[in-house]
């Protein structure tokens, strides 16, 4: 695949994934009532999305 498209996937993958992890984040700190799965799933999308960064960059950098 072509590197500038994979390029870009990345990038609207991790914007996709960081909005997410956001949006479980305020919605764990700002609710009223305690939900078990709100905080895990917004940690998991933040690191995924952290992940995805480390191996745009490493293709960026040339490493892949």
């Amino acid at each position: 695949m072509n590197n500038k498209i994979l390029k870009n996937l990345f990038i609207i993958a991790i914007v996709g994934l960081a909005v997410a992890g956001l949006i479980f984040l305020s919605f764990s700190v700002f609710s009223k009532n305690e939900s078990e799965w709100s905080l895990p799933a917004a940690l998991f999308c933040i690191a995924l999305s952290n992940l995805f960064n480390i191996i745009r960059s490493s293709i960026k950098g040339g490493l892949l």
